[in-house]
């Protein structure tokens, strides 16, 4: 993967581990991405769809507040909380 800032300040240490699992739960789930990506969107998330489905595919790195939201928006949608 491709770190997100020079240097790879982006991501503190172990934010690789939470990433690869953010991304083996979304295979899993087989959540369309559109509607992960406007869920996340609309809970604080601030990258587009496109670098979403980069970084599920383990292409992009994210800063790791973002992966965070990621996995609540998987975590809530998968618990039915999601609209």
């Amino acid at each position: 993967m491709f770190p997100y800032e020079a240097g790879g300040s982006g991501q503190p240490d172990g934010s690789a581990h939470h990433s690869k699992g953010a991304a083996q739960r979304f295979r899993e789930a087989q959540l369309p991405l559109e509607k992960l990506w406007m869920y996340y969107y609309g809970i604080g998330g601030d990258i587009d769809e496109m670098s979403l489905d980069a970084f599920l595919h383990d292409a992009l790195d994210i800063p790791a507040a973002q992966v965070e939201l990621i996995s609540a928006a998987m975590t809530e949608m998968a618990e039915g909380d999601a609209p």
